[in-house]
């Protein structure tokens, strides 16, 4: 008997949005969740329409590999990597979006907390500062961190300096890493790596649509406890898996309970319209236009890979750093 296949959506040159691990043997989660902040009864919610801030502040980033390097550190081999990395921000209200990239980020990753001063490379008439960072994790899974922690920390201080001016709704891409202030602040996970809800809760997911979503649960978080809830950002098509266009999105859960459900439902209602479509972008509808936008431009102001790639290797033949 052959088996009955469903597809994933996503172009097949990007990993798929779907990576959930197999359930753990007793089924209960790592982090400790409740179902009942919202409400007792587990179903499907149907928010009121609600008028949406302008502007929405959408924060994104981007990183680039330009060189792969090893060396030794105390007789221990050391992994590194030179990167260019950006973020930046999308101002989406009526008409024309304002895209505004922040400056580039160079960055020189190791691995094992290895250490050196920031390396200098004359690239034509301008020069790149390739700060260092580094991870105590070993090999090339260490500078994959250091980088990601690098990245990871400049989105969060523009989010953090976005709540300073007043912004009234900021959505970033990922994980919600600062707090809201007097607006709202919520991260979308576009990638599903971790279910947090177990049967029968998870079971509903299945039958959220555009413009529905889960009730809003706590998840305690070591760092910092979260509110969070799955919608789905377009219908699927029929050949699609089930869980096909389903995001996960969280906020601190300090704004209370109340601004967590309002939160809940204004997003509910209006990310749809910023869903991609996939004859626009391979990994729609999660991958919002405005973060598609941004990242596109973000890559673009990283300069060219190949011109980056050459100098480094002439720095490096002239002895450097």
């Amino acid at each position: 008997m052959a088996l009955a296949l469903s597809v994933d959506p996503w172009a097949s040159e990007y990993e798929s949005a779907l990576q959930l691990d197999e359930e753990p043997d007793d089924g209960a989660p790592d982090f400790p969740v409740r179902t009942d902040v919202e409400t007792d009864e587990w179903r499907l919610m149907i928010p009121e329409f609600t008028p949406l801030p302008s502007p929405v502040a959408f924060i994104d980033g981007v990183q680039r590999v330009e060189l792969r390097v090893l060396t030794d550190q105390e007789g221990k081999r050391v992994f590194g990597a030179f990167a260019s990395l950006g973020v930046g921000t999308v101002f989406a209200a009526e008409g024309e979006p304002r895209l505004a990239p922040e400056r580039p980020l160079r960055a020189l990753a190791f691995s094992s907390g290895a250490n050196d001063d920031p390396w200098i490379v004359d690239c034509g008439t301008t020069s790149l500062v390739f700060e260092v960072h580094s991870s105590p994790e070993s090999g090339y899974k260490g500078v994959k961190e250091a980088l990601g922690h690098h990245r990871l920390d400049r989105e969060t201080r523009l989010g953090r300096r976005l709540v300073d001016e007043g912004h009234a709704l900021i959505i970033m891409d990922g994980r919600l890493r600062f707090t809201p202030g007097r607006g709202f602040a919520v991260g979308l996970t576009k990638t599903l790596h971790y279910m947090y809800l177990v049967a029968p809760e998870v079971n509903l997911l299945k039958d959220v649509r555009p413009q529905t979503r889960t009730p809003v649960f706590a998840i305690s978080f070591k760092d910092e406890p979260r509110y969070s809830w799955y919608t789905r950002l377009a219908e699927p098509r029929p050949i699609d898996h089930n869980l096909a266009g389903v995001v996960r999105l969280e906020t601190m859960a300090s704004i209370g309970i109340e601004a967590a459900v309002r939160l809940a439902d204004l997003t509910t209602v209006h990310l749809p319209r910023f869903a991609s479509s996939p004859i626009w972008d391979a990994r729609a509808p999660q991958n919002l236009y405005p973060f598609a936008a941004l990242e596109q431009r973000l890559r673009h102001e990283l300069g060219d890979h190949a011109w980056v790639r050459r100098a480094i290797e002439a720095h490096i033949m002239g002895g450097g750093p």
